[in-house]
């Protein structure tokens, strides 16, 4: 009975730390995901960094969660163009420079089909799409300062 009851009291042990190393491990790698904090609000990320997620964004999704959004990141703060090229939601785009700070923003834009006839511009090293009233709903503003966590640490 003695042997049994340490047994059951080593293989207790023995799950109880391997879930734990279990937890730690997974919440810091699998877990992490890329996200921008704004005016204390987390966006988590989907990234646009080559040419082909570009071009295509949030073209055909069929929705984009509450806190999630689309991160373009391109190598200068040149003037970048963006259009609402089969979408299937509002958006609102927002520009964001080389200082991370909030240059522009493009709310509530409706989608146009595959033959856009608006065209939304600004500067920006980073461009964020987020859901059509985010921008209202949280207050965010020009000049805001964006805090990018865009890799695991």
């Amino acid at each position: 009975m003695k042997k049994f009851f340490n047994f059951i009291i080593t293989f207790v042990f023995v799950i109880y730390v391997g879930f734990f190393v279990y937890l730690f491990t997974y919440s810091k790698t699998d877990n992490f995901k890329p996200n921008v904090v704004i005016n204390n609000k987390k966006i988590y990320l989907e990234i646009a960094d080559t040419q082909e997620k570009q071009y295509n964004g949030l073209s055909f999704n069929k929705k984009l969660c509450s806190n999630c959004g689309m991160l373009f990141i391109f190598n200068n703060d040149s003037k970048k163009a963006f259009v609402m090229r089969n979408m299937n939601f509002s958006l609102d785009i927002i520009f964001i420079g080389k200082d991370n700070k909030i240059i522009k923003i493009y709310k509530n834009l409706k989608p146009e089909g595959n033959k856009p006839k608006n065209i939304y511009e600004s500067y920006g090293k980073y461009v964020l799409e987020v859901n059509g009233g985010f921008s209202d709903k949280y207050k965010l503003n020009i000049g805001e300062k964006v805090y990018l966590n865009l890799t695991n640490k």
